[in-house]
C-alpha cells in the first residue's frame, strides 16, 4: 500500500501541473467510482 502512495506521490509532483485538468477529471471518476 505504501507502494502505491510513493508511486501516486511522485507522479502527482511529475505531472500534475503539465496535466491538471485531465488528472481531475481521473481522480474525479475514481472518486466517483469508490463512493458508489
Amino acid at each position: 500500500e505504501r507502494f502505491l502512495v510513493s508511486i501516486f506521490d511522485t507522479y502527482n509532483q511529475k505531472f500534475l501541473n503539465r496535466s491538471h485538468k485531465g488528472f481531475q477529471q481521473v481522480t474525479d471518476t475514481l472518486v466517483s467510482m469508490f463512493t458508489e
